[in-house]
């Protein structure tokens, strides 16, 4: 997304991972006979094979890289575009959403369906010449099983065959994760749940690069290599220029079809010049774009454009942990002092023809996720704008105006930290509003922290248990890759509260708990949707978080970009395998 630092990777899954259970691989085509071939030999004649060469670089405009590119460890969905060039798993979704492999050839179940056994391609290389290997693929799973990982991607092995043993220190041997042979990797799990499938995704990292320093309860030494990146992904980063751009070049050693493009330039644009940027050719494409009138100057300017529902929304999240923000009751007024509506209407309308491109929504599924139905959406509580309502939910809470006009309860006067990125359009049409209603209109004192992006990442994930304090509310926004309601599990499960864990609102509920760990065990998608409903209810009640828009996603480019073709599920990067540029 191209907006100012408002798309984070708060994926739950890598961009490898997605759901889908028991599919099988795709058949390979099988070179036939030519009908020409010579009557009196016999012998068969081919066609010469023709390899077309990449060719052409594609700019593409993205707000800033922080130049953490180790797929175990990175966070920004910024970073995720360039490891998602560069490093490839056992499998990935296609267009249409099923798997396919990509170091896979085949995989099949066995011992109950507790049991993923792959084989593997044994042509695959990393960007080094190396080729990729089933240990390549076991070392990954064994640096997020570790006791010492600190990363944001563990719940892909909590669910493995031994792993709470190996997490604390029983041994040394993780067996949910297993290299039979080189080229045979075997997944382990306790039981046969519906997401064990995707967590078989994780990216192949080459041992020998990564892991020199590796020990057991000793990941340090991976987590240091952020930019010396090796991969056997289709390119590879040639130059990382901090505030500016990311450089990659197809990687030479890169075995698989498709990827016709040599270089791709990522380059840090503003979103005040972004959309000049592409009409005047500086760029040739931006993503994920979300304003009316930039999409229409685009437009205007005889720019292409994809556009699908957004897998992702623009969102609050409250501090349930520190602060008035955990007393649910404080949460829900600032839910109903907060003009959603009116926000929409006007950020998102579409000047030239009147029409909104994005609206509201009470719930954090995806508009595409399986749970999502007319009957979900009908129970919960839309918090519909209404400012009397929400003085009186304070009141009961014990928040009583001063005579200064604030609110107090204690002695002590209700303010509110929101940790907010600076020139950031959409928090400055967000902030005046708080302060309106918020502020005046409830009497709550405002205290607006303009914070860089990573170090409001710093504060909410990577080392948020020593700075939960500083922060009542902030705005991200999410994308997400998988119509599973399953990717709630690590947003809002307790397990996750900590720094470098995915539950930045610190929410810690037992019942939220146990429903979210019910949901994963339910292989019918049809019987799983009542639990993860069950659990949004509880969400929108307790106010958990406030999701501010869900909206239409406009992928902008140059002509010069032919077979681009871009989904909820598949985006631009993905789209890359099937593209050209024209020069």
């Amino acid at each position: 997304m191209m907006k100012k630092s408002i798309i984070f990777l708060l994926v739950l899954t890598l961009a490898f991972s997605a759901f889908l259970v028991g599919c099988t691989p795709k058949e390979q085509p099988v070179d036939q006979p030519k009908n020409d071939q010579p009557a009196d030999t016999g012998e068969k004649t081919e066609d010469p094979v023709v390899v077309e060469e990449p060719s052409g670089t594609l700019v593409v405009g993205i707000t800033e890289a922080s130049g953490n590119f180790n797929p175990l460890y990175y966070s920004s969905a910024y970073d995720g575009y360039v490891v998602d060039m560069v490093f490839e798993g056992l499998i990935a979704r296609n267009f249409d959403g099923e798997y396919e492999g990509v170091l896979a050839e085949s995989w099949e179940y066995s011992n109950n369906d507790t049991t993923i056994t792959f084989k593997m391609r044994q042509d695959k290389k990393f960007s080094d010449g190396t080729p990729v290997t089933a240990h390549d693929i076991v070392f990954a799973y064994q640096v997020l099983a570790d006791p010492s990982y600190t990363g944001r991607y563990g719940a892909a092995v909590k669910d493995m065959k031994g792993y709470t043993d190996y997490v604390e220190g029983k041994t040394e041997v993780f067996e949910g994760a297993k290299a039979l042979d080189d080229y045979t990797v075997e997944f382990n799990f306790e039981l046969p749940l519906r997401t064990n499938f995707a967590n078989c995704g994780y990216p192949a990292m080459p041992r020998h690069h990564y892991g020199k320093d590796f020990a057991y309860n000793n990941t340090a030494g991976v987590e240091a290599i952020t930019g010396d990146v090796m991969g056997s992904g289709p390119y590879k980063v040639e130059l990382f220029q901090e505030k500016e751009f990311v450089s990659l070049t197809r990687n030479e050693n890169y075995v698989g079809e498709g990827y016709l493009i040599k270089d791709i330039i990522l380059k840090f644009v503003d979103q005040t010049t972004d959309i000049v940027e592409l009409t005047t050719g500086e760029v040739d494409l931006l993503a994920g774009m979300i304003e009316p009138d930039k999409i229409n100057q685009a437009k205007n300017a005889g720019k292409q454009f994809n556009s699908y529902p957004r897998s992702g929304y623009g969102y609050v999240k409250l501090n349930c942990e520190w602060g008035p923000t955990a007393d649910p009751k404080v949460r829900q007024a600032l839910y109903y002092a907060f003009n959603r509506e009116e926000f929409v209407n006007s950020y998102f309308k579409d000047e030239e023809t009147g029409i909104v491109i994005a609206g509201t929504q009470a719930h954090p599924f995806s508009q595409i996720s399986w749970a999502l139905d007319d009957k979900i959406k009908a129970e919960l509580n839309n918090y519909d704008f209404d400012l009397e309502k929400a003085k009186t939910l304070l009141e009961e809470a014990g928040w009583k105006l001063n005579s200064q006009g604030f609110r107090e309860k204690d002695g002590k006067v209700m303010e509110m930290n929101i940790a907010a990125m600076p020139d950031h359009d959409i928090l400055a049409t967000l902030i005046p509003m708080w302060e309106r209603d918020w502020g005046k209109g409830l009497g709550v004192k405002l205290n607006i922290a303009y914070l860089e992006f990573n170090t409001i990442l710093d504060y909410v994930i990577y080392n948020s248990d020593a700075n939960y304090d500083k922060w009542s509310l902030f705005f991200l926004a999410t994308s997400i890759n998988s119509p599973d309601p399953h990717t709630l599990y690590s947003s809002f499960h307790s397990d996750y509260v900590g720094s470098g864990k995915d539950n930045t609102s610190r929410y810690k509920n037992p019942k939220v708990d146990e429903l979210l760990d019910k949901g994963k065990t339910i292989m019918d998608i049809e019987e799983a949707k009542p639990v993860y409903q069950e659990v949004v209810k509880i969400l929108n009640e307790e106010a958990v978080m406030m999701p501010v828009y869900v909206n239409t996603y406009f992928d902008l480019y140059d002509a010069k970009l032919t077979n681009f073709t871009t989904s909820s599920l598949y985006n631009w990067v993905a789209a890359l395998k099937d593209a050209k540029v024209a020069e």
